[in-house]
């Protein structure tokens, strides 16, 4: 990981866009973050692969189940079950990493109107749980340049404080809650 951003700070959302293919970066942070304090993991592109984190863990640390162990994985499967699960989640002080968080709201199923209602409620409740403790967010490069996931990525990180995108030939991002 070649690049360090500034570190994510509590009442400051920060959000991480990615090409296809680099979810793996993001699951050894997961890993990296465990291994020091509790963690909480909010999956909304069901990508956290418990698998590759706890390899990941076993390289750095002997203590692998006790770093798993402070890791809380949550999952949502559509774009209301993220906003739901946001809204749920209690802000009290644990980082967050929200994986993939547009993934559930390009679903054609359900209009591009009420999709962008859902997005802007979700940034709500991340600001909520940004007030007491850090939250780094990732979402995922759309993988054609349609209009309407555009105006979805363009309306989250209008919704953020701070923007990295990086491109498929760009060097790793590290990224650092604490």
């Amino acid at each position: 990981m070649n690049t360090l951003l500034p570190d994510l700070v509590t009442g400051r959302l920060s959000l991480v866009v990615l090409p296809p293919g680099t979810i793996r970066m993001l699951l050894e942070l997961v890993a990296r973050l465990a291994r020091r304090r509790p963690l909480r993991v909010l999956d909304g592109g069901n990508c956290f692969n418990a698998y590759i984190v706890a390899r990941e863990l076993g390289r750095h640390t002997r203590d692998v189940e006790t770093a798993l162990e402070r890791i809380q994985v949550a999952r949502a499967f559509t774009c209301y079950q993220v906003l739901t699960l946001l809204a749920e989640t209690p802000a009290d002080g644990v980082p967050t990493l929200v994986l993939q968080l547009l993934d559930t709201f390009h679903d054609e199923n359900v209009s591009l109107v009420e999709r962008q209602r859902l997005l802007a409620l979700s940034v709500q409740q991340l600001r909520r749980l940004s007030r007491n403790s850090s939250v780094g967010i990732s979402a995922r490069w759309p993988k054609a340049a349609l209009p309407e996931s555009m105006r979805l990525l363009e309306a989250l990180e209008g919704g953020v404080d701070h923007v990295w995108r990086m491109q498929a030939d760009s060097p790793a991002v590290a990224l650092r809650l604490f």
